[in-house]
This record gives structure tokens, C-alpha cells and sequence, in this order.
């Protein structure tokens, strides 16, 4: 055997699965965009390309992280907020553009976090990061929440009449399930709420739970009216969820100004 052939051999028995890899590549511009709920989000870049005129890619992965700081390669740690698969490219193929929506998995902690689209692809030592790009501007993130009362809301009480009037602007839920049935009520406290209700709730109505999607516009309730002991009082618009032990307040809407009581 000529020594060209063996030097030739020896190179082909030495190439290892990480020779062969095509490590898909973005090209164009990296984008993504949160719901205005931030429940969902759509995120992806202009293509990707796979560069190697011989080999083709493995399974392909398009992720979207939420992390402490700009990526610079290697290990990642932070929180996916969204990913999808995509087929392996045959060499010189590409994908463009590249764009999904799905529902967004956010961090647990409310903060402010950098954003990083990688594309991964499937070799033998499982999936690897093949390409990435950094965010220049952070987003602030963190659990979405369930229910959401918008105002402006309202309050009027008859003490001869005993009855309560309330008005809240819309009830929206971001449930992917029905919820449970809802409690508007109005109380009466001697320090602003923060949390914790404690003080005289002087009126509230039960509504039927909402089916996904749906929602509650223009409310207008009419409750029987409690009066609370003399005084001066902060109001607060309460919107509590029955939960199979109780209910739970879930939002709030405080007015801009105390109430006295006589």
C-alpha cells in the first residue's frame, strides 16, 4: 500500500460524527414578538441555511431564551420561553423565512431578562447549539396573570334603599380552561389594599365562570348594600375566583379617593 493511500485511509477511519456535522446557520434578521397578554409569542429570523455542500443536517430546533445576561456561547442556563422542531435540511438547503407562535412559557420571577433566538441541531451527542443571536434590548417577563379587571369602574350606594350599585369596564381571564365562578364585591378598608382584605365589604355580586376566550364587558351589577361603621374608608373593587375550597381574590381596582360613611 502506497503511503498516499494509507495517509488517505487513516483520515477517513479518523472522521467522527463531529466531522460530518452541517450546524445549521441563521442568516437575515432574528425577531419575536409577546401577545399583548404575553401568553403568546412569535419568534424566528430571516432562514436558516445549512452551509455544507455534502452533509446533511439533523433534526433542527429553534428556541427563544430568557436569561440573565447576553450569550457568548457555550453552556446555556435561563428559561426557554418557546421552541419548535424543524426537518432536517438537505445540504445547500434552507428554510426562509422562519416564524411559529405558540403559547410562551414564562420565568417565574418578574424582572427584566435578555433574549437569545439559538438554533440546535440533533447530532449523536444529542441536540447542540449550532448558531445563535443576542437581543439588544431586555424584556420584562414573568407570570401571566389569570384574570384582569380593565376600569374605569364605578360605585354608587342607597342607605334607603339598601341596595349597591357596581360597574367595572371589562373582566378578561387568559385560562386555556373554563374558570370557576367569579365574586364582584366592594369593600370598605381602613388602609389602601395590598393584599390581604381586611374590613367591611359592603356589597357583592356572584357571576357565572367564563369559558375560554371569553369575557365580561360593561358590567353593571346591582348588590345588596352593608354599610360599613362610620368613618372614613378606601375603597376597592374586589374579583375573587371560587376554587373548590373557597374563593380567591384574583384582582383588584382601588379608587382614587376615601369615602366617608355617616
Amino acid at each position: 500500500m502506497s503511503l498516499f493511500k494509507l495517509i488517505t485511509l487513516v483520515l477517513l477511519v479518523g472522521a467522527t460524527a463531529a466531522d460530518l456535522m452541517a450546524a445549521p446557520k441563521f442568516y437575515g434578521s432574528a425577531r419575536y414578538q409577546f401577545s399583548n397578554s404575553n401568553t403568546m409569542v412569535t419568534f424566528g429570523c430571516g432562514g436558516i441555511n445549512n452551509p455544507s455542500k455534502e452533509n446533511a443536517t439533523g433534526t433542527i430546533i429553534v428556541k427563544l431564551w430568557a436569561i440573565a445576561a447576553p450569550y457568548a456561547g457555550g453552556g446555556i442556563s435561563g428559561k426557554v420561553l418557546g421552541e419548535y422542531k424543524l426537518s432536517g435540511l438537505n445540504p445547500g438547503a434552507y428554510y426562509s423565512p422562519v416564524s411559529k407562535t405558540i403559547r410562551a412559557s414564562l420565568p417565574s420571577a418578574r424582572e427584566h431578562y435578555y433574549l437569545c433566538l439559538t438554533v440546535l441541531e440533533y447530532t449523536s451527542s444529542g441536540y447542540v447549539i449550532t448558531d445563535f443571536r443576542n437581543f439588544s434590548n431586555t424584556a420584562f417577563l414573568g407570570p401571566v396573570d389569570l384574570f384582569s379587571m380593565t376600569g374605569p369602574w364605578s360605585w354608587s350606594s342607597s342607605k334607603e334603599g339598601g341596595t349597591l350599585n357596581i360597574s367595572v369596564a371589562k373582566i378578561t381571564h387568559t385560562r386555556s380552561g373554563n374558570t370557576g365562578s367569579l365574586k364582584l364585591a366592594v369593600w370598605a378598608t381602613s388602609q389602601p389594599y395590598r393584599g390581604g382584605i381586611s374590613g367591611y365589604e359592603i356589597g357583592s355580586v356572584n357571576k357565572a365562570a367564563l369559558k375560554p376566550g371569553y369575557s365580561y364587558s360593561s358590567v353593571k351589577n346591582m348588590a345588596k348594600f352593608k354599610a360599613p361603621p362610620p368613618g372614613t374608608y378606601h375603597i376597592t373593587l374586589v374579583l375573587s375566583e371560587y376554587s373548590g375550597t373557597g374563593y380567591r381574590v384574583v384582582d383588584s381596582l382601588a379608587s382614587s379617593s376615601t369615602y366617608t360613611f355617616r
